[in-house]
């Protein structure tokens, strides 16, 4: 959670507010560097030492080699227009790596990394990371420790579910949602930290739990949620009070998910994910993609805007080509007070990210203003909110008429001609006599016509 300081004391804003202008005087116009061609490079008085402190062997190489890969390719654009920058990494996996960070010089001043918590929690355990200023590939960090020990240079979960609701609840005006998790501690964390956010904006929320290795559970789980009435050998009526749904878990758990919620009777709900979605979709055929038409989920890098620039690289590549240009223009050569660094990093994040843009307030705590996405045939591609408003409305009155014992509208949104078989008496029951959905759409005027 973004922590938050009182100022008791008004006098000691002035020399806070000097300790800014100096830190401020460290960055440098990004613009120029990425920009600007100069005819001739131009050597540097001094070298700047960037240090990446990440997992060269195991199964997170291939990563690694991603973020080293970036982090070059931003070193030989920097080299052209003669701004000289050292690279290197140490990797984790050796069991020396704190004694080889501690033995590089004092000049080494930014560490990029580490990409796994129990490094962060060695290096913290140690105090090597009061000695140098890392910005980390991870998450979260410890309690206190965001903007005081270490910095983060990552997506959080606050960063995933303020995206989610600044889509849902801001544009999109719901204000009741529901919660279904896995009872792992991800699922867990991430369920209890959006039911926070929606009680700070005086949202309501409903939320029940799985056992993830239970799959036939689940729709019994979920079923408290939905509240189905069960017309007898007719399809379940959902009676759900909220129009949005939060689901925790990764991608391979979705067929599932979603076959749960059918199974009693619900098929309308926008459902929202999180980064753990982009994993596993990333790269991705998925043959059923209309089955998650109104699916929603964040994350960090827009693979689709970039391919059109001809960039075609991943996240963890452009993580390392941006902290790079990050780490260069933080020009620090030793560690500075938290305060300083924290000041560097907010004017510093002034720059052109190729991952979703990441901020710092004052006080050190990052912010990623993270993209949106939406289920596709080839995997994944950016929510357009003109696009998927159109389709949960086609969504919500298929639902509403099937529920109603109705036949779905044509593509010109008029009810087929009845049948013979459709005047028989009862085939198809009045209204008043069906069971209603929770919530009803509201027709546009152009398609009542002809609705009973």
């Amino acid at each position: 959670m973004k922590r938050k300081k009182t100022i008791q004391n008004p006098p000691i804003l002035l020399p806070a507010l000097t300790l800014l202008l100096f830190a401020l005087t460290g960055c440098q116009p990004f613009g120029a560097q990425r920009t600007e061609k100069h005819p001739s490079p131009q050597p540097v008085a001094t070298e700047n030492c960037v240090t990446l402190l990440l997992p060269v062997s195991g199964p997170y190489a291939l990563i690694t080699a991603k973020i080293i890969r970036g982090a070059q390719t931003a070193q030989r654009e920097m080299k052209k227009d003669g701004v000289a920058v050292s690279l290197r990494t140490i990797s984790t996996e050796s069991p020396n790596w704190l004694t080889d960070l501690a033995a590089l010089p004092v000049e080494c001043a930014v560490v990029g990394g580490p990409l796994q918590a129990n490094h962060y929690a060695m290096a913290r355990q140690t105090g090597t990371v009061d000695t140098r200023t890392f910005f980390t590939f991870l998450p979260s960090l410890e309690h206190g420790d965001e903007g005081a020990r270490a910095w983060r240079f990552f997506p959080g979960p606050q960063d995933q579910i303020d995206a989610l609701l600044g889509f849902a609840a801001d544009t999109l005006n719901i204000r009741a949602f529901g919660i279904f998790y896995p009872s792992d501690s991800y699922g867990v964390r991430m369920a209890n930290l959006f039911e926070q956010n929606l009680a700070a904006r005086n949202m309501l929320s409903q939320k029940a739990s799985y056992t993830p290795s239970d799959v036939t559970s689940w729709a019994a789980a979920v079923a408290p949620l939905v509240n189905p009435i069960l017309p007898s050998g007719k399809t379940p009526i959902p009676q759900t009070t909220f129009e949005a749904l939060f689901l925790p878990d990764s991608w391979k758990s979705m067929d599932m998910l979603t076959t749960s919620l059918i199974y009693n009777g619900e098929d309308r709900l926008i459902l929202l994910g999180t980064t753990l979605w982009e994993q596993g979709l990333s790269g991705k055929l998925i043959p059923n993609a209309e089955k998650y038409a109104l699916a929603v989920f964040p994350g960090a890098w827009n693979g689709a805007a970039r391919a059109q620039q001809g960039v075609h690289n991943d996240f963890w590549t452009a993580l390392g080509y941006d902290f790079l240009y990050f780490a260069k223009n933080l020009d620090l050569t030793s560690r500075l007070t938290a305060l300083e660094i924290s000041a560097r990093a907010a004017r510093c994040a002034q720059m052109p990210w190729s991952i979703a843009p990441i901020s710092w307030d004052l006080s050190g705590v990052a912010r990623q203003k993270l993209f949106l996405f939406q289920v596709s045939p080839t995997g994944m591609t950016p929510l357009n909110p003109e696009h998927f408003a159109q389709i949960r409305i086609a969504v919500l009155q298929g639902a509403a008429l099937r529920m109603q014992g109705l036949p779905p509208l044509d593509e010109n949104g008029n009810p087929p001609a009845p049948t013979a078989a459709d005047r028989t008496e009862g085939h198809i029951l009045p209204l008043g006599a069906t069971p209603q959905p929770s919530y009803k759409l509201r027709f546009p005027a152009a398609r009542r016509q002809g609705l009973p």
